[in-house]
């Protein structure tokens, strides 16, 4: 029976490889659009470009959506990397003291979230193939409970993984490209002084009410605004097309 479960847990880890093989691109494509067969076919280098220009006109809230939207699909991408740190930096001088929180330079090593999925996969694979040969083996005891741990290590990572995409389902992210957006109470709601929020600012969404979405920052709603002051980053494609469109 001992030499059983590590063949068990090498069925469950084939059958977690090919479900997050599967799984993981259509998870990529509805929710953290950085599958480029969801985002219309179009690729980094294109998102790259609109985002350069968009930079060089000064035109920041377009500037960021297309730069991080284009890190999302190439993150190593050393070019990508330096232009959202620059639109980044111009947003924070723009503001002055940069009160909204917004995000640190991209790290020069990332994986893209398909590659975080097939990495999540190979570990798992790759623990219970270790167990496996452990069990082929007396008195391997260190190598059963090495590949125990990868496969543990491979299902943690899927686990935060699944996470990170239905956060992005449920609070997709977005970006302010008006000039100056006023965040608010919506019309029902007791009336409270607006939060400005400037071109360029991250933020996260919520639901929408007619022409107003619910706008978050840092995990916290602050009220609503106009969606047409906003641009998804899963939208940043059809906008490269028609980079005046608002």
């Amino acid at each position: 029976m001992s030499r059983v479960r590590p063949c068990l847990r090498l069925a469950l880890a084939l059958a977690f490889a090919l479900a997050s093989a599967r799984g993981s691109m259509a998870s990529l494509a509805e929710t953290d659009a950085s599958d480029p067969r969801a985002q219309d076919h179009v690729d980094a280098a294109a998102l790259y470009d609109a985002g350069t220009e968009a930079l060089a006109r000064g035109d920041l809230g377009p500037a960021v959506t297309f730069l991080l939207a284009a890190y999302r699909i190439d993150p190593r991408a050393r070019d990508i990397r330096t232009n959202l740190g620059i639109a980044r930096a111009r947003v924070e001088a723009a503001e002055g003291s940069g009160d909204h929180g917004m995000p640190p330079a991209p790290p020069p090593f990332a994986l893209s979230p398909a590659e975080s999925w097939h990495l999540a996969a190979a570990l798992a694979l790759a623990g219970a193939l270790v167990a496996w040969m452990a069990a082929a083996r007396p008195r391997a005891r260190r190598l059963l409970l090495a590949g125990s741990a990868l496969f543990a290590a491979g299902m943690v990572f899927s686990g935060a993984l699944l996470l990170r995409a239905r956060e992005e389902a449920v609070h997709p992210s977005a970006v302010v490209v008006a000039p100056v957006l006023e965040v608010g109470p919506a019309p029902d709601e007791r009336p409270l002084p607006p939060y400005l929020l400037g071109a360029g600012d991250e933020v996260r969404l919520g639901p929408s009410r007619g022409d107003l979405v619910q706008v978050r920052v840092g995990g916290n709603t602050i009220g609503w605004a106009k969606g047409s002051g906003l641009w998804r980053v899963v939208d940043a494609p059809r906008y490269t097309r028609n980079s005046g469109a608002r």
